[in-house]
């Protein structure tokens, strides 16, 4: 497989890079590597080819403590039309040590190519550079079985002069619904997903909606809390005088695993019994205390615990942290489990040998 790489610098170093990195093979793949030998024709060529790694000078001319860093205002640049990983290559790399991502790397002029190799290499085993080429194949893909298929083989159903926003609904609905799991499995290059469900399906992250949501986990003093409170009592619709039923709003304060007596047990003795009882805690069975939370890069394995409940008001919630938003039907399961919790009815226990004794 192909991986167009573009060098962007002003000194003649790039022409040495190109010569090194074309043909260059790292794994499957094979790098076509080319150059641009200012900042503005590096851009330009961004906005008209397509690349998968954008190496990028830091300075304008000889680098120097004073040097414009002219590679910053391209990064810049680039993050408001397109994405592409960016490696800055730069013999002033610890002024930019900070910039370091994912998607970002930093390398210093003075290893040479080999610290390029390195972050060449980790950038492809992320295989965040194929995503948006494959999310774009699955969208094109839907848009045009969508509308041959459906809009025009089925045009007895929808009639030319259909005006209103129906189609829109139906297509964004079909386009949701066409990110399965094998879809999923193409769009991120990972064969090894299993049926069952992934920690990342669990989340929406970040959060976007300007109103607060059932399911939502907030973050305070270090403390994570989940909110309880239905989502229709947030909604307040000015226009027609409604205002927000939410005056106060329910809150369950959860607890890490790792702090919970039944990982603690097992993490000492790793028997059978110990092993039912902590896949029993995650497992969230309906009606139990606690529903777990898995762990993922912006939060921790977490126990939401049904009995360590506090009221807030509202206006209160400006001062949480807003983390990340539980997703259908994840957040239906924890309000089911919190219900069938609270709705326990106990009774006393009948004495069965007096009526065995009786029989």
């Amino acid at each position: 497989m192909e991986v167009r790489i573009l060098f962007i610098d002003d000194e003649s170093i790039r022409d040495d890079l190109v010569e090194y990195f074309n043909d260059y093979k790292i794994g499957d793949y094979v790098i076509k590597a080319t150059s641009a030998d200012t900042f503005d024709e590096g851009l330009e060529r961004i906005k008209r080819e397509s690349f998968e790694i954008i190496v990028l000078d830091l300075c304008k001319g000889k680098a120097s403590e004073d040097a414009e860093q002219e590679g910053l205002s391209t990064l810049k640049s680039i993050q408001q039309f397109t994405f592409v990983p960016v490696i800055f290559h730069s013999g002033l790399s610890h002024k930019i040590d900070s910039y370091k991502s994912l998607i970002v790397g930093v390398t210093d002029k003075r290893d040479g190519q080999d610290g390029l190799v390195k972050e060449i290499t980790r950038i492809l085993k992320s295989n965040t550079i194929f995503l948006k080429n494959n999310i774009h194949q699955i969208i094109d893909a839907e848009l045009i079985r969508y509308f041959w298929e459906v809009i025009h083989g089925k045009r007895n159903l929808f009639k030319p002069d259909l005006t209103d926003s129906s189609l829109g609904y139906l297509m964004l609905r079909r386009l949701a619904n066409s990110l399965s799991k094998e879809n999923i499995k193409y769009l991120i290059g990972e064969e090894r997903i299993s049926e069952k469900v992934h920690p990342m399906e669990y989340y929406i992250y970040p959060v976007t909606n300007n109103e607060f949501e059932t399911g939502e986990v907030l973050l305070k003093d270090g403390k994570y809390f989940v909110i309880l409170t239905p989502s229709c009592d947030f909604i307040e619709d000015k226009a027609n005088k409604r205002e927000r039923r939410a005056g106060k709003v329910l809150l369950a304060e959860t607890v890490l695993l790792t702090e919970n007596e039944f990982y603690i047990d097992y993490l000492t003795n790793k028997s059978s019994k110990n092993k039912e009882k902590l896949q029993r805690l995650i497992e969230s069975r309906k009606g139990d205390q606690y529903f777990f939370l898995p762990g993922t890069p912006f939060i921790k394995n977490l126990l939401v615990d049904f009995q360590n409940k506090i009221m807030v008001d509202y206006s209160d919630l400006k001062g949480f942290e807003r983390v990340a938003l539980l997703d259908d039907p994840f957040v239906q399961s924890m309000i089911s489990s919190f219900v069938r919790f609270y709705n326990r009815i106990g009774s006393p226990d009948l004495d069965s040998e007096v009526v065995l004794n009786n029989l």
